[in-house]
């Protein structure tokens, strides 16, 4: 598969990409439209000293003719290089409308998950991307445009887990130079010369600067990569103060000592850093949160921010929603466990005379029980009888005296009997109505 280098040329792209990727002896796939950049990308592998090459083509059906071109020119080409080729067709316009989403964002995750099961299923061990520096300095004026942080001022990465740019310091001209010095042949996509996308507009500006700039933006982004690091180190750091406790199962929960955050300056910067990943990117609301009361929550997309008298914690919103709404039905008690949603073991025919021995036990008369049973989270007008107290009492004030916050409410579970009476607020307290009594004669254990 390697072919012998051609020039000094072939040998100022090569070595760089060697001493910028840790590529030999493995197996890589390159992406390839049969545009300039990713062909060029394509002959400079066929020169490196790797074990497999295989290449995938995305064809987004977005140009008609035009697209089926694309996909025989580049069928065409590995079958004259024997290339394994990967073709992919794509619904873009239908995936659009289905998901909401631009053409341009279709089409990223459409080839993007694609890419990830080819990395997969055929144990490829990096996926080679085409961007180069034009890519990375039109994202620059993109995001500036759009506003954003250092981090949207990074350009393009050289490798991302297992996707890797061979080009990203090789600016559009020097790649156009290596084509036309090898007679690389590569197809013309019209729609990159339409006004109608803003990058397709600065695309067109930054081709006419001169190289003395490009070196200088080669220059400001690398800086831009020291300066971003060590605001993540900090930021890390920042990270490991505040939390008192994280964790992932059996669910997502970030507990925050937030009154350390509120001394930090640039507080605005902070609360970016540390809640934008959650979604939160209205610093107004954040900062006002400081000041809510408890019980009190911040809703992004898939999180939740819970102010919890003097902490905050984080969850995925739907978590608790799912609970609320969640009922697990117990037909009877057969069986000794029940592991959904929590685990809860029934001991039977507990004998009067062993009551005492029932360490962390809660007791129940059995034969006031009604089957079937059922296991859920409160709801409004919920009530019970809390067991050595008077009279009734609505759980929602029974949480409230326990400074129970919303996530501790939402995942404390009932066990409800088969008339709809509360039998036990499940690690706190029985219900009255079921407790054991002289008269009692078949004793229920329930252990957590």
């Amino acid at each position: 598969m390697i072919k012998k280098l051609s020039s000094s040329y072939d040998c100022f792209f090569l070595d760089k990409i060697l001493k910028s990727f840790s590529i030999k002896n493995k197996k890589i796939c390159i992406a390839v439209s049969g545009g300039v950049d990713s062909m060029v990308l394509l002959n400079l592998f066929l020169h490196l000293p790797i074990k497999k090459l295989g290449v995938a083509h995305c064809n987004f059906n977005l140009r008609k003719k035009e697209s089926n071109k694309d996909e025989l020119f580049i069928k065409k080409f590995c079958f004259e290089k024997k290339i394994e080729c990967h073709i992919k067709r794509f619904d873009t316009f239908n995936y659009s409308k289905k998901y909401k989403l631009s053409i341009q964002m279709s089409a990223r995750k459409l080839r993007y998950d694609w890419f990830k099961e080819l990395l997969k299923n055929y144990s490829y061990e990096y996926l080679a991307l085409g961007h180069h520096l034009n890519d990375s300095i039109e994202t620059f004026f993109l995001n500036l445009i759009r506003g954003t942080g250092i981090k949207g001022l990074l350009g393009i990465t050289k490798k991302n887990g297992k996707f890797i740019r061979p080009l990203y310091s090789f600016t559009k001209k020097e790649i156009l130079n290596y084509a036309n010095f090898n007679k690389i042949k590569w197809r013309i996509d019209k729609s990159n010369q339409e006004n109608k996308y803003l990058r397709n507009k600065i695309r067109l500006v930054i081709s006419n600067i001169s190289s003395y700039i490009h070196n200088g933006f080669k220059k400001s982004i690398k800086l831009l990569h020291k300066e971003n690091y060590l605001i993540e180190k900090n930021i890390i750091n920042i990270y490991k103060k505040i939390t008192i406790e994280k964790k992932y199962y059996p669910f997502f929960f970030w507990k925050i000592e937030y009154k350390k955050i509120k001394n930090l300056e640039p507080l605005s910067l902070y609360l970016f850093k540390l809640f934008f990943p959650y979604g939160f990117n209205n610093i107004k609301n954040l900062k006002n949160f400081f000041n809510a009361q408890s019980g009190k929550q911040l809703i992004s997309k898939n999180y939740r921010i819970i102010n919890n008298r003097n902490h905050w914690i984080v969850i995925k919103k739907n978590q608790l929603f799912k609970n609320k709404k969640k009922i697990y039905i117990i037909p009877n008690i057969k069986f000794n466990t029940i592991s959904l949603p929590i685990n809860i073991k029934f001991f039977f025919n507990i004998k009067k005379e062993n009551i005492e021995n029932s360490i962390n036990m809660s007791l129940i008369d059995f034969n006031k029980i009604q089957f079937p049973l059922q296991l859920r989270t409160w709801k409004k007008g919920d009530f019970f009888f809390p067991l050595n107290m008077k009279g009734k009492k609505k759980l929602s004030k029974y949480y409230k005296e326990k400074k129970f916050s919303l996530l501790e409410k939402e995942q404390t579970w009932l066990l409800i009997n088969g008339n709809g009476y509360i039998i036990f607020v499940i690690g706190y307290r029985l219900d009255n109505r079921f407790k054991v009594t002289k008269n009692t004669k078949k004793i229920l254990g329930i252990k957590i």
